[in-house]
């Protein structure tokens, strides 16, 4: 099994280093870049690939432009890292795939979406 390639973006030099080694420790993990910035990230996405972007929770500005790249990249995570809060991690985002009545109506698929979503977390 391939190891999950992790992109670090957008983290203060400290925050990045802790982070950077906690993740390269595991056998089933590799850093595959760090990044200053979301159209750093995106080329390193780009260039690299990664499963998962580690970024910080330092302003909505930064964090924002990170979670955009979601949309061109649908299988990427992103692990929003807060250094200041006691436990570090804040949220783990990723887009939903279509579940299975995606041809039902609109209010229906949103219900059915909002179900999985909370079905998957519960299992996580």
């Amino acid at each position: 099994m391939d190891p999950i390639r992790v992109l670090v973006a957008d983290m203060v030099a400290l925050d990045r280093d802790i982070v950077e080694r906690i993740a390269a420790q595991p056998e089933d993990m590799t850093i595959v870049g760090s990044a200053r910035g979301a159209a750093e990230a995106a080329a390193a996405l780009e260039a690299h690939g990664a499963d998962v972007l580690l970024t910080a929770a330092s302003g909505t500005g930064p964090l924002g432009a990170c979670l955009a790249l979601l949309g061109s990249h649908p299988d990427l995570a992103v692990v929003v890292v807060d250094p200041a809060d006691r436990l570090g991690l804040v949220r783990v985002c990723r887009l939903v795939e279509r579940v299975h009545r995606a041809g039902a109506p609109w209010p229906e698929y949103l219900l059915d979406t909002i179900r999985s979503v909370a079905d998957r977390s519960r299992e996580d």
